[in-house]
């Protein structure tokens, strides 16, 4: 029994002087004076990187809102619209990456490994997700160089719209039914842009056999004159009435084009063809109806037939 109790006390006394020795090394190791000075100046440190951090991109924000907004006044305001949210993303984002780096070095982290791994893990992933990245490549070239922009109406594929959202990998696009497509930026290889210089509104109409066809383009010219002096401030020139286009199944076609502002050729379509039909209908112009003639042919010694 004596030697029982002999060995448990001193196992209990090893484990405290373990311990004591433990708790010893660690004090001087990480609470001495000079460490804890050394980790108030590194916290210090860290707040004041990340501070100015936050201070320079809300600064740098700030300025690119106030030049975009300013240039969308003398240029194109749409572009100015859909540029600021990405501007400011792809700004905080650069500088806190430039500050976490800071602040790794500051902690005396080897970043440099880091950011290594993160090339080699970044060009793994740049192999498997192609598609992933040509999206975004796509995206970055469709700001920089204006092609469309938010407000802008597009036809893409099967798809005709109004742009809501433009970012680097989708652009989404409201149909005039509501229905809002997401498309992927890389298939934004050919599309057509409605708010682009200017737009052609285009009436084709046709007339009947019967008619004479320079009656009707003269009165169809005096319908689009009439249009084109009612609408200065929408037509960006006089309006033409080109010659025959085409011998129909039932009828002759003529066309109406005139160019007008972005986005107004539909009610430019609207409004002529409201004013030639009721011209037609006054001057007791014909339009054609489909029609089939029936040839009735008479043979000797047989009944008639209708071929």
């Amino acid at each position: 029994m004596n030697w029982e109790y002999q060995v448990v006390t001193t196992g209990e006394g090893f484990n405290s002087m373990f311990w004591h020795e433990l708790w010893q090394a660690l004090r001087e190791r990480f609470f001495a004076p000079e460490r804890l000075a050394d980790y108030a100046g590194k916290i210090v440190q860290l707040i004041l990187i990340v501070g100015i951090a936050w201070f320079v991109s809300w600064i740098i924000g700030k300025v690119v809102v106030r030049l975009l907004r300013t240039r969308a006044k003398l240029l194109k305001e749409r572009r100015a619209r859909t540029l600021i949210s990405l501007s400011r993303s792809v700004i905080r984002y650069g500088i806190f990456l430039v500050a976490l780096v800071m602040c790794l070095r500051t902690l005396g982290v080897d970043y440099s490994a880091i950011l290594a791994g993160a090339g080699v893990v970044g060009l793994a992933v740049g192999f498997g997700a192609q598609t992933l990245v040509r999206d975004f490549l796509s995206g970055f070239f469709l700001l920089f160089e204006d092609s469309i922009s938010v407000g802008d109406s597009i036809a893409v594929g099967d798809v005709s719209g109004t742009v809501e959202k433009i970012g680097l990998r989708t652009t989404q696009v409201r149909s005039f039914d509501g229905i809002l497509h997401t498309v992927p930026n890389g298939e934004l290889t050919r599309f057509g842009n409605r708010n682009r210089g200017f737009m052609r509104a285009i009436v084709t109409v046709d007339l009947a056999y019967e008619q004479d066809a320079e009656r009707g383009m003269s009165i169809a010219s005096a319908v689009a004159e009439k249009w084109f002096q009612d609408n200065h401030d929408l037509a960006l020139e006089p309006p033409q009435v080109q010659g025959l286009l085409n011998f129909g199944e039932s009828g002759l076609s003529i066309r109406v084009v005139v160019k007008v502002k972005p986005m107004r050729h539909w009610a430019a379509e609207r409004d002529l063809r409201v004013r030639l039909k009721k011209a037609f209908d006054e001057d007791g112009v014909e339009v054609p109806f489909p029609r089939q003639i029936v040839y009735l042919r008479h043979e000797k010694g047989k009944p008639a037939r209708a071929d």
